[in-house]
Parts: structure tokens; sequence; C-alpha cells
């Protein structure tokens, strides 16, 4: 502070303190873009992380593969996320890693029938269409009544085939037996809570029969008898011993139970899901994040006139990108609903609660909390300003993300969208959240026993197709002595996910803490209902999730304002029944606070129609053999979503890293893309995995000994690919790493442990040092920052050097110093410095940080001093890098003589940088000179 700036008045001593000791802002550790599957997480754009903890916590743990169980529900666990490995690597002796999780998209603008789609079916012809053979078939059960009565009905359970039909067996409904050729579409009595099911094949023969209840407790429960892995349908990865033709879908227990009451006493149908050339088995379509439905306001107009679903919609929840799993594990509450007491805001305020889906009302889960939230699009607490809406839209014309919305992101989870009247400032400021749409569902269909022969009345019910296992027509068998007799009339309901009635339910201790809204308890009790994951899924694609059409409905309306009780009685027990308000008897049937001064101020809604977009028959949906070989972007989803996961990273504006992995995939179009990423960016090295004719048992059935791969064959491939690039690198063998989580093995790309050298030898040393060597490319002691178990091929010194001859990284076992990485080189043919890993790692390093230091000076004055303040941080800069051993001697010119008046007067600033990159030792030589006893050493 100069002495002109201190207010001289009277005589006195003016101090002032000057600290100059600050340390310059360091800036945000660069890491490694990685690319693959992981368990969860968002989707198909970048996200970084800082340690492995924030890893597991946004992507979840790695998985080792190998497991089975209830693959529909549970999600594939059978084969290993090698990204997620990867990350676990580098993050163990590092704290910045970008990932980018991998699932199914598809090219923009594919029709139908294009081989491109991504997702899954269960079969098609050669024109794309659902062939009549196979496809999706629905269980219908019934409750029991006397003749002439009508009678409800519940889908229970899907089944999906890629040949032949399902169909049940047993005693008629009218008491009389039958045989499998007309079984089709008939209704059959249970057998003491059990049913009887026939898994036939394609020329009608019965290949399985299959007796089964919906008793999670016994061991003919529907999910412990049936198949429920969609991967044993793949024979070209299943031992044929194994193969099945079918597998179970959803069922829906808790449905069930509401809809027919006991599973005693019942009778029940399989009928084939289809709609004209639409199928319930063919889900081809990209991923979509989950949403709930439309949120809704309260009434405000005459009670005569009340309909919940003409209420206005305020907004809506959107998961981040999350496919399926977000669905299944979140749900949201809106609680805490107040009224505008103040005659300057009309506007209410209430708050967002994210809540684990597992949870129940008597102990909430709550892992984000937005409190007091408004619709005041002017206020600080706006909804969309306080969670955020911005999304992201692909654009396959410029090969990027296109991002809209107005507010950032402040959820891990999810995002609103507001409805755009409410988001203009135009909607009645008194709205508040009141109730919710129901998802999407098909629409119940009924049958007549007078409408003889014909199918049911539903677009997405019958044999629609032809053929024997979709039928024709359905013989619901009526007269008889049997267990029913007389006239059949039914509907069946497809599956909604059940409300809370009263707020008594549960048991709560205090039923003013109920939410009303959905309901993921078990009927009776407050354990979590396992079906509630499959009354959540996506619809058939060929369905709108999101909207109703001429074939679907909302599954439920509910609103608070059908809340009942006593109004007069602050200790009134609420009760949701649908048409209390229009029928008078809701607590708001006088004015909509009410309800919210008797303290039912809360409900809850679900998050549902997420899809990974991913082929569910494959243990790993990005296998080389058959989802990425000879892909392009119209032909194979698996090859377009990985290059545009490539392409998500390509821009340095968007996202910095210094290195790129995609472990396990080593398409050579793939690879090189990432090479040429990184050479356009300039600021990354990409680790690459070798097509070296190694297949994982995910491939193929063949023996180990047939999927093994060579030296010979990994160098063939590479040298036939051309490639001369030192922004690449790549390792041989795959190797066998153990899993301190789950206390598994399992082979690994070796990328894997390139990348955890790479950290660790960084942190050991520097950067620019090697990685590789005993010392910091011993994988047995601990260099990849994962366990390294064995090579999958042992090198022998030949190996080596025809591997590294081949610009290949070999990882080689010695007896005494364990497993090495034993090789440095980049992908470069020519013979340069930058043959070498470390020093375009230096290069890397050095560019990145004096364009940092250049960016400085932008639009400063071309003058000497700018440029002497330019160099005053470049050198001191280059100097620490030479003393740290990356650099052997530098100069940097930036004078007239670069710097002429011509480029001045261009606006250019042009300055010279020499450098000379310390190598590293790679080849040893030493003479032992044996002399004779008399000799001298001073010679």
């Amino acid at each position: 502070m100069p002495v002109k700036s201190f207010k001289f008045i009277s005589p006195g001593i003016f101090i002032n303190e000057i600290d100059n000791s600050q340390l310059p802002a360091v800036g945000a550790e660069i890491g490694p873009v990685i690319i693959g599957r992981t368990e969860r997480g968002p989707a198909m754009r970048p996200v970084k992380v800082n340690s492995f903890s924030e890893f597991v916590e946004v992507f979840g743990n790695p998985i080792a593969g190998g497991q089975g169980g209830d693959i529909w529900r549970d999600g594939n666990y059978t084969t290993p996320t090698y990204a997620s490995y990867a990350a676990q690597a580098y993050l163990r002796n590092s704290n910045a890693v970008t990932v980018v999780r991998l699932l199914g998209a598809e090219q923009t603008g594919l029709a139908d029938s294009a081989a491109g789609k991504a997702g899954w079916h269960t079969t098609l012809d050669n024109d794309g269409d659902i062939e009549d053979n196979g496809g999706a078939y629905g269980l219908f059960v019934f409750n029991s009544a006397s003749a002439g009565t009508a009678v409800n009905g519940a889908l229970a359970a899907v089944w999906y085939l890629t040949t032949g039909s399902i169909q049940l067996s047993g005693t008629l409904r009218g008491g009389a037996g039958t045989t499998i050729a007309d079984s089709a579409g008939q209704l059959y009595a249970d057998n003491g809570g059990e049913y009887k099911a026939l898994i036939q094949g394609a020329a009608g023969a019965t290949a399985k029969e299959v007796s089964f209840n919906f008793t999670p407790s016994s061991s003919k429960y529907i999910r412990k008898v049936f198949n429920t892995n969609p991967t044993l349908t793949n024979s070209s990865i299943t031992d044929s011993s194994l193969v099945e033709t079918y597998w179970l879908g959803q069922t829906y227990e808790r449905h069930l139970a509401d809809v027919v009451g006991g599973t005693t006493s019942t009778f029940g149908v399989v009928l084939g899901l289809d709609s004209a050339s639409s199928d319930a088995a063919d889900f081809r379509a990209g991923f979509q994040a989950a949403q709930t439905p439309w949120i809704i306001a309260q009434d405000m107009g005459a009670l005569e006139n009340y309909q919940a679903e003409d209420m206005a919609k305020l907004f809506k929840f959107h998961t981040l990108d999350a496919g399926e799993d977000e669905q299944k594990k979140l749900k949201i509450s809106i609680a805490d609903i107040k009224a505008s007491t103040s005659v300057d805001d009309p506007y209410g305020s209430f708050s967002v609660l994210v809540r684990d889906a597992r949870d129940n009302d008597n102990a909430p889960v709550i892992l984000e909390r937005y409190s007091s939230v408004n619709l005041n699009p002017n206020s600080t607490s706006y909804i969309g300003r306080a969670i955020g809406d911005q999304f992201l839209v692909w654009d396959d014309v410029i090969r990027s993300h296109r991002v809209y919305g107005n507010y950032l992101n402040a959820s891990k989870f999810i995002r609103v969208e507001v409805n755009s009247t409410v988001d203009a400032g135009a909607a009645d400021p008194a709205y508040l959240p009141f109730g919710s749409f129901g998802p999407v569902r098909l629409k119940r269909w009924t049958y007549n026993s007078g409408d003889s022969g014909s199918a049911p009345a539903s677009s997405w019910v019958t044999g629609g197709l032809g053929g024997i296992p979709h039928a024709a027509s359905v013989k619901f068998i009526d007269g008889g002595d049997g267990l029913e007799s007389g006239a059949f009339t039914g509907s069946a309901f497809y599956p909604a996910i059940p409300l809370r009635v009263s707020a008594s339910a549960g048991g709560l201790s205090n039923p003013k803490n109920a939410y009303f809204g959905i309901d993921t308890t078990q009927n009776g009790n407050n354990r979590h209902d396992e079906s509630y994951s499959d009354v959540v899924r996506m619809l058939p694609p060929a369905v709108d999730s999101f909207a109703t059409t001429t074939s679907t409905e909302f599954s439920y309306m509910f609103s608070l304002d059908d809340i009942s009780g006593s109004a007069s009685d602050a200790n009134s027990l609420g009760v949701w029944v649908s048409g209390s308000r229009l029928a008078g008897n809701s607590f708001t049937s006088g004015t909509y606070t009410d309800v919210l001064d008797q303290g039912y101020n809360r409900f809850t809604v679900p998050l549902c129609g997420g899809f990974d977009g991913l082929n569910i028959t494959e243990k790993d949906p990005f296998n080389y053999t058959r989802a990425l070989a000879d892909g392009t972007d119209s032909t194979k989803y698996a090859y377009y979503s990985a290059k545009r996961a490539i392409d998500t990273v390509a821009d340095p504006e968007v996202v910095e890293y210094n290195l790129m992995a995609m472990p396990g995939i080593y398409h050579a179009g793939l690879t090189s893309h990432m090479m040429e990423v990184c050479e356009a960016r300039g600021d990354a090295l990409a680790v690459i995995d070798l097509d070296s004719g190694y297949r994982t048992s995910a491939e193929s059935t063949d023996t180990i000994a047939n999927r093994v791969g060579s030296v010979s064959t990994a160098i063939s491939n590479l040298n036939t690919r051309g490639v001369n690039s030192s922004y690449g690198c790549a390792y041989y063998p795959w190797v066998q790493i153990n899993d301190s989580i789950s206390n598994s093995l399992l082979w690994a790309p070796p990328s894997i442990v390139a990348l955890g050298t790479f950290s660790s030898s960084q942190r050991k040393s520097e950067l620019w040092f090697a990685p590789a060597g005993f010392t910091r490319g011993g994988l047995t002691e601990g260099s990849a920052g994962i366990g390294v178990i064995q090579t999958r091929e042992r090198l022998t010194s030949k190996d080596r050097d025809n591997l590294y001859e081949a610009n290949i990284n070999p990882i080689a076992s010695f007896p005494a110093e364990g497993i090495v990485i034993f090789g440095q080189k980049t992908l470069q043919v020519t013979p340069s410095a930058l043959d070498r890993i470390n020093v375009r790692r230096l290069m890397i390093y050095v560019k990145k940080e004096i364009s940092r230091m250049a960016a400085t000076v932008l639009f400063d004055q071309n003058v000497p001093a700018t440029w002497n303040r330019f160099m005053s941080k470049a050198e001191p800069f280059l100097r620490s890098v030479q003393a740290r051993l990356g650099l052997s001697d530098f100069k940097i010119i930036l004078d007239e003589s670069t710097t002429t008046a011509d480029l001045v007067d261009r606006n250019v600033m042009y300055a010279k940088i020499f450098l000379k990159p310390a190598r590293s030792i790679e080849f040893i030589a030493l003479d032992f000179v044996i002399s004779s006893t008399g000799a001298g050493f001073e010679d």
C-alpha cells in the first residue's frame, strides 16, 4: 500500500500488513479417463471422482463376475466390470479419475428393423419382424367366483422365449383334463395354490414340466423353479447341456395379492403378449433415464367438478442418465407442504426428499433433502434453482452433447422438469404439490363368455401373430361339474404400484408421519416388496412409458384431496379413498388447507421407465465376437456406444485428462479412435488393449486352450494395423488379479495394471520416470495398485524381444523378482525420443503447464514487458523439471527475433522452447574382465 494511500490528518503511526507469503493456487489433479461398464451410475457422460470411496458411492463396487442368481431382477454380475478395476488400480496412488460408464445407445434415426438397434429381443425373422415362434407370454390369474359372477384377474408373471411356447397344464376350470394340443389359452384351476407349466419346443413337444407357486418361502416359488438368467438362452456362451429356451422375467407378487387375494382357489391362463407386428419381447431401444410421473396441484375449483387427472401439472423428476438401477433404488417424497400465510408472498413451500426405495415410512432413509423450496421462479428457493434442471442431449451431427436447462444440477441423483407455465411464473401462486399421476400401464382387458371363440378385447393380449404358440383364440372353458362351472366374465389388470390407504398402515407410532402415495413394502409388513423393481420397469418401446395412448392408461391417480376423515377431530385417522373429494367427504371438502392442517402433508412417487439399452442375453454386452467385430455406427449398437463414449471426451475444453483407457475393449477401430482423439488433443496418452486372440468365457464355449491367444497373434494383428503414434501404448498379456473386496480372482486386461503403474510411478518419483522395471513396474510388489497373481502366458526372453521390437510392452514373470512390466515403448514406429512413454508423458505435462502460463498473458499488451512476465513463469517451471530429472537442458527464446514486428501487428506472441528430455536406462552393458593374479588394477 503506497504512502499516498494513507489519509494523514493528525499526527500518528499508520500501519498496513502486506502478505507476500501466499502460495499459488494448486490446480486440480488431472488423471485418466476410463471408459467401460460399472455396476451403476451416470451413463455416457464424463464424471470425475477424487477417491475410490467416491467412485464406489457413485458407480458401485467392482464386479468380479461369475455370479449367477436372479439376474433379471438383481442385474448382470456374470462378467467383470474392468473399468471399475482400472479406477481402483489408479486411485490407489492418486486422487483423480474421470469415468464414462457405458450403456447401450443407438445411432439417431435408425429404422426399427436395423441391425444397429440397442437393447434386446427374443427372436427376429429376416425382415426384422418378430417371429411367431417364441416371444413374451403372460400368466393371468383370476380369483374364484360362483357361476355368472364377474371376477378380477391380474398379470402375475411374464416369460420370454427364444423359441417354442409355454402353456399351463392340469385341471381345466370346468373340471375336465386336457392335452397339450388344446391347452393354449385355456383356464386352469390351481392345485392347492400351485400351477403346472409346460415349456414347449418350436414343434410343440414338451421340453420341461414345472410346478410353481407364488409363495417366496416355498421350494416351488416361481422365481426358484424357473430360469431367471437370460444369458442361458445364448448358445454361443452356454454349454449345450445347460442352454435354456426361455427365462422368467417379471413376477408381480404384491399386485397379484392385492387384486386376486389369496393364492389358492384361483384359476389362470397363459396368453401371448403382442400387438399386430409389435411384441412384448421386443426391447430394442437405447438407454433412457427414469422419471417420476407428473406431480399435480390441489383442486382450486368447484367440488362437484373434481377429477384428479384434470389438475394442473407442476413438475416431475428425472434421474441423471442412470438407466435401470436408480429406479430400483430410489423414490421421491414431497413433504412439509405448507400453504402461504403471507399477504406479500402468495407462494407456499414444500420439501423434496430423495429416499432409498427399500426403506419404509417408519424409518425413512433420506439420501438428499431440499427443504422449503417453492414454485416462485424469482425466488432463491425456486425448485428448479434448488435442485437443478440441466440435462444433456447427444447430437450425432456435431458429435457432442448439447446442454439444456437453466440451472446447474445440485443433486447427485435427479434433475427437475418444471411445467413451462409454472416456470414462466404464469401459474396460480397458491398451487402446491398435492399428488401425482401413476406410472403408465397397459389397459385392462375384459372377457365375457358371450363372445364365444373371440380373443379378449385388448391390443396386447391374443395370438395376433397366428400360430400355435400365440393362440389365435382364447378358449375360456365354460360348464361342467368342476371347480368353477358356468359362464366366465372377468377383467384382467396390468400391474400397478399399491398406494397407502390408511395412515395407520405399517404401525407408525405417529400416523401423521405417514407418507401417502406409493407403498413399496410387502402386503402386511414393512419389508421391501421385491416385485417393486418389476413394476417400475420400462414398457416395451412400442409403448410410451411416460404418456398414455389408446392401449395404455395411468395406473392410478393420487391426490391429498382424496384423504378423508373427520375434519372436526384433530386426531382423526386419515384414509385415502379415490373419489372422496368428489363425494364431498374428504378433508378438503371445505378448503385445501384442511388436510394440511390435519398433518397429512406428505406423499411419495416412484421413479420408473429407465432402461440400460443393453443386450441382456450377453454376459458381456460389449464383447468382441458378437457385439463389436465388424461393427459400424449403424450395424452394432455396442460399437456405436463405445465410439460415442470416446467422442464425449474428445474436446479438451469439456474434460481434462492425461491418459485414456477402455479396458477389455480391443476392437482395432475403437482403439485407433482413442489414439486419434489423444493425438488431436495433444495432452493425453491412450493405453490400449490389443487383440491377441485371447477370448474370455463371455465370448464362446471354447476350451481355454482355444481361447488363450498368443504373442505371435498380438504382434501380427498390430502390424497389420500399421499404427505409428506416440500417443498410444500397449501391453501383453492379460493378468490375473485379486479383488480385495470380494476376495475373488479374475483375469483382467493388461491396460488395468498399466494404469496402476502409471499412478504409483508418479507418486514414487515423477510422471516422467519410466513406469516399468523392478523399481516402478513390479506388479508382484504392488506397483499396479491392485494385487496381481499371475500372467495368462509366461513369456520367454525371445517372446519379450519379439514384443518389444513390435512396440508392445511385455509383462514378464521372473522366478525371483515376480511379475514385472518390462518395457515402456509407445506405439510410434519412427525412432525418436517420443517412442518412449516417459518422454511422451513429460511432453504432455510440460505442454499443458506452459500453455496454462501462456493463458495468463492472453489479451495483454504484446510488448517486451509481457514477454518477460511469461518468461519469468516458464523458466522457473522448466528449471524445476530439470532439477527433478525430467530434462537434461532447455532454452526459451522470446524476443524480437521470434515475435517480429510483423507478428506484433498480427497480434501474435511467438516463443521457441527447446527441450532435451532425460532418457531412461533400458539397456545396461557390463564388461567383466578377468585378470591374472599379478595384474595391477591401477593400470
